[in-house]
């Protein structure tokens, strides 16, 4: 099996997108991103997925994240701004 795979998107790129996928293919090592767990559940709201709450055990909460495939393309989309506006680090 080949160690590289390509992928082929089933979707038109908008320029942010574009920018982002450069960014990830950059050969200098970005800064490490540090988000909290309320900032993931809320940018994953945002972007139209279901968040529930499954369980917690002690200090460690369980959840569930579902959404449709467009959903998931605009919480990756607001990551990569994100991480392109140097709010991540």
């Amino acid at each position: 099996m080949s160690s590289s795979v390509a992928v082929i998107p089933a979707y038109t790129e908008s320029r942010s997108e574009r920018s982002c996928h450069a960014a990830s293919e950059s050969t200098t090592k970005s800064p490490t991103c540090v988000l909290s767990d309320d900032t993931i559940l809320a940018i994953a709201r945002r972007a139209g997925m279901q968040v529930m709450l499954d369980g917690r055990i002690g200090r460690e909460s369980y959840h569930s994240v579902t959404g449709s495939l467009s959903s998931l393309h605009r919480f990756v989309a607001d990551v990569c701004n994100l991480m392109l506006d140097g709010s991540l680090h």
